[in-house]
């Protein structure tokens, strides 16, 4: 199996504060308990799938007058200038805040307000309001078969660390409760009790507040992705492969996962470039997980080109699309996205694109 080293740690760290596409779901000050159970039927659900806690609307905190903006929050931000003029500002986006982030400081809000576009992973405020589209993946997040459980598709030496990550997660209660989960909602319920014990809220997540208010603003909303490609691609990742992801994920590990996600936070609201692309680097880079075999190498392998290279990729095309059509574009995504060579600003470059940190 895959040894749990700290190395190993960087492959879930950023995969739930930047680059994350599974939705980690509850509002931090409410009961912990899910209402997805063995009866899908029964299920209610708010902006995610994940340990939906009560039915209120999401709303936008960001936007409160009386208050002083935190101007000492400094994420990275890049302005990209086209040949004809046209400018598309870039920031990396965590999907998970507190609420000492807001009011954002107005170099984030000046951006935003000039833009006539913004652009995000997924449109998080519609998804909170398709509650077919909910219900489908609530339905799908489960084994529908009375006899199939979790234990079926996972090994014993993970279900064994899960167990007891659990039990240190507070509120997450055993694993007997996640036994019809399937590995990728396990995995989002795992990302979702981490953030929880940073007193984040993905429900307070930077693409969440601003989509949300630029459908309040009448901006136009692009999706880069959207929640179809989002969850096909979760859903589809194999057994093995959440086997893998699933096995950073027991008693040893708790402390660390949750402190080198502090760590991120940290240095998301400082601008700290060079301890975020350490860690970025970390995450997708293979000969540093320690692997047991090349079949394991393989697998990961795969999983950093589909969660991670190509979806820059289609990142940065979708970036250049708007870059053509629009005069001026707000872009936000996960941060992870932009960094290192294959990552968003390269690409950019590389077509030809002025990009400057700004």
């Amino acid at each position: 199996m895959f040894r749990k080293t700290k190395a190993f740690l960087s492959l879930i760290t950023a995969a739930v504060m930047l680059t994350s596409c599974s939705l980690g779901g509850g509002s931090s000050s409410s009961s912990s308990e899910s209402s997805l159970s063995d009866d899908s039927s029964t299920t209610t659900t708010r902006a995610t799938v994940t340990l939906p806690q009560d039915n209120t609307s999401v709303s936008d905190e960001s936007s409160q007058p009386d208050e002083q903006t935190h101007e000492d929050i400094t994420p990275l931000m890049w302005k990209v200038t086209s040949g004809d003029g046209h400018e598309m500002t870039l920031i990396g986006t965590m999907h998970a805040l507190s609420d000492d982030c807001y009011p954002l400081p107005d170099r984030i809000t000046e951006r935003y307000n000039a833009a006539e576009v913004v652009a995000c992973e997924m449109d998080l405020y519609a998804f909170s309001k398709d509650l077919t589209t909910q219900l489908n993946l609530t339905n799908q997040a489960l084994y529908s078969d009375s006899g199939e459980t979790i234990a079926q598709h996972l090994s014993a030496e993970t279900v064994d660390g899960l167990t007891a990550f659990l039990e240190k997660a507070d509120g997450a209660g055993t694993m007997d409760k996640y036994k019809k989960y399937k590995p990728w909602m396990l995995l989002t319920v795992c990302e979702t009790y981490v953030v929880r014990a940073l007193g984040l809220d993905p429900y307070k997540g930077l693409d969440i507040t601003l989509s949300t208010q630029a459908h309040e603003d009448g901006k136009e909303v692009y999706e880069v992705e959207g929640a179809d490609y989002q969850f096909d691609m979760l859903m589809n990742f194999s057994d093995e492969l959440y086997d893998l992801l699933l096995g950073g994920y027991n008693g040893d590990s708790y402390e660390a996962v949750v402190e080198n996600n502090r760590e991120m936070y940290a240095a998301w609201k400082s601008g700290d470039i060079e301890t975020v692309t350490q860690l970025v680097t970390g995450e997708f880079d293979a000969e540093s997980k320690g692997f047991e075999n090349d079949e394991q190498k393989k697998l990961f392998e795969k999983y950093a080109k589909e969660m991670f290279y190509d979806r820059n990729t289609g990142m940065a095309d979708a970036a250049e699309k708007l870059l053509k059509e629009h005069n001026n574009t707000f872009f936000m995504v996960g941060l992870a996205h932009f960094l290192n060579e294959g990552g968003i600003i390269d690409l950019l470059q590389k077509k030809g694109y002025t990009v400057e940190q700004i």
